[in-house]
C-alpha cells in the first residue's frame, strides 16, 4: 500500500513526535506506547508523506 520508495521506518516517525504532541495525545485516548495506536499513527503519517509528495509532484509537473 506504500507508493513511496523509502518510507520513514516507524521508529523513526515516533521517534520525532515531539513530549507536547504526545502528552495531547495521550489526552485524547491514543497513547503512542500502545503497539495498535502507534500502528495506525505511523499508518496516518504514511499516507499523509505520500499525499504531499503526490501534490509536490502535480505542483511540479503542471506548474513548472
Amino acid at each position: 500500500m506504500r507508493p513511496a520508495r523509502y518510507p520513514r521506518p516507524a521508529a523513526e516517525i515516533l521517534r520525532s513526535v515531539p513530549p507536547h504532541h504526545r502528552a495531547a495525545l495521550l489526552q485524547l485516548g491514543l497513547d503512542l506506547d500502545d503497539p495498535a495506536v502507534a500502528r495506525l499513527f505511523v499508518e496516518g503519517v504514511r499516507a499523509a508523506e505520500d499525499e504531499i509528495a503526490s501534490q509536490q509532484r502535480w505542483e511540479r509537473e503542471r506548474l513548472g
